[in-house]
């Protein structure tokens, strides 16, 4: 919806109550602006201009209360058109970095992990990771092992370092030089492309290998094509539940155990933080805006990160009210970062 855009006086009043309920999560009268200064209206003529934003659906009084609180259309205008971008201070940058560098940047797991960790940390709000799709990963090579009868781990080893691995089993013994064998043939053929052009590849690829290595190849290709496939790159790291149930928001008994229910949900965030690989912007969606209806207390702060060819998401989740300003700068300096230290 186009919002409609607000007068000069309107815009400091909505401002002065978005800051204040964010900062104290507590109504905004007329009255304690005015004792604030700055406005150069009295109590009486800012009762007229925040009677105007209600009418106009910025802004509501709960309950019989005199003060007035954001809706999320009040929010929206502030995220678009009020608010000013700042920084991150170099502490929180510390923070965030700190707790990247300190685990093995080649295990994805590991430092997905301590992203949603630095997110929830430097935000005080829920992180959440989306692992990126393995299929725009570029092969380094394959390699296999033997782990008992017929069955045998399989380690595709991509770009960065990052490594795979798959379980295989097979109905027949296969030796595992045999096997081997093949790895080689497909390293050979297909280091430095993508998983996706490797299982995308027709049979003429293979005219040059004999035919009995070619049946195992055969073999190990549509396993990974398979894995490919079904890989939706949706694995979701998650740190800091508890920082949600300590807003104020939540303190309510009834509200707890759904509010619970919702940030285990695994299918739901993944829903939630899915980002077009194509958009390059950090994204805010508030309350309503939220696909699903029990997400209506909250906002969804995120953004996709890179890893080589290889996309995913991240992002913070919080109350609607939350400090903007700060989380969009945090949650776009740690897609960079996490960028930056899996390419160095």
């Amino acid at each position: 919806m186009e919002l409609q855009p607000l007068s000069e006086r309107e815009h400091l009043v909505l401002e002065a109550i978005v800051r204040n309920y964010i900062l104290k999560a507590a109504p905004t009268s007329s009255r304690y602006l005015s004792r604030q200064g700055g406005f150069g209206l009295c109590a009486a003529s800012l009762r007229n201009v925040m009677s105007d934003l209600e009418e106009r659906g910025y802004i509501t009084h709960p309950h019989t209360s005199a003060g007035r609180v954001p809706t999320d259309q009040g929010y929206r205008y502030y995220v678009d058109r009020l608010m000013h971008f700042t920084d991150l201070s170099d502490e929180i940058k510390r923070q965030i970095r700190s707790v990247l560098v300190t685990v093995d940047q080649t295990d994805l797991h590991l430092l997905l992990e301590a992203a949603s960790r630095a997110l929830s940390r430097s935000t005080h709000q829920l992180g959440v990771i989306l692992a990126p799709k393995l299929q725009n990963g570029v092969l380094g090579k394959l390699y296999i092992f033997n782990i008992g009868e017929k069955r045998f781990i399989l380690n595709i080893a991509l770009d960065f370092g990052f490594v795979k691995t798959m379980l295989l089993e097979f109905e027949t013994d296969i030796p595992l030089e045999r096997l081997e064998c093949a790895c080689r043939i497909l390293t050979a053929k297909f280091a430095g492309k993508t998983l996706a052009q490797m299982c995308a590849a027709d049979e003429g690829v293979y005219d040059d290998v004999p035919d009995f290595d070619l049946g195992v190849v055969r073999l190990l290709v549509p396993s990974i094509r398979k894995m490919v496939q079904t890989d939706t790159g949706m694995d979701v790291y998650t740190e800091g539940q508890t920082n949600v149930l300590q807003q104020p928001e939540f303190f309510d008994r009834e509200r707890v155990g759904a509010v619970i229910e919702i940030l285990e949900e695994k299918a739901l965030l993944m829903h939630l933080f899915e980002t077009d690989e194509n958009e390059d912007r950090v994204l805010v969606t508030i309350g309503g805006e939220n696909s699903d209806g029990q997400l209506a207390s909250f906002s969804i702060i995120k953004t996709k990160y890179m890893m080589g060819n290889m996309v995913g998401s991240l992002g913070v989740i919080g109350p609607k009210r939350m400090p903007y300003p700060l989380l969009i700068s945090a949650v776009k300096y740690t897609a960079n970062i996490l960028g930056e230290l899996v390419s160095s």
